[in-house]
């Protein structure tokens, strides 16, 4: 039997699909370096596919911040395939719908979080569905 993929395989669900992110070319140069667009509002879950998926070429997640009021839970660390990576607050002040990532060697990269509303999800999917 081969290793498991993940450090810890009791603690982090499996992604619900394709890391729907978009990144600027480069970072720095904007009010935001990219656009998230998670599946929904479990931070824990959702913060360990960003951390998985995160395109390599950009640089490792290895602390998130966050806003309060945008998730259903608040959570202090997540656990990925490379191990524990912890999780903080913004202060109040900040903007809903943000999330800073601190990435390795590179520095805090601002995403802006967007939620795709459960009815436009459907609409998405129906249109989708082959004909009967």
């Amino acid at each position: 039997m081969g290793a498991p993929s993940s450090v810890y395989p009791f603690r982090a669900p499996a992604p619900l699909g394709a890391l729907r992110l978009d990144l600027a070319p480069t970072f720095g140069h904007a009010a935001v370096d990219g656009r998230w667009r998670p599946y929904g509002r479990d931070l824990a879950r959702e913060a360990a596919h960003l951390v998985d998926d995160f395109p390599i070429d950009r640089g490792r997640i290895d602390r998130i911040a966050y806003v309060r009021d945008d998730w259903d839970a608040g959570v202090t660390e997540v656990y990925t395939r490379r191990g524990k990576v912890k999780i903080g607050l913004l202060p109040d002040d900040h903007p809903a719908g943000l999330v800073l990532l601190r990435l390795v060697g590179v520095g805090i990269v601002r995403v802006r979080v967007d939620w795709i509303a459960p009815t436009a999800l459907l609409r998405v999917y129906n249109s989708d569905a082959p004909a009967r």
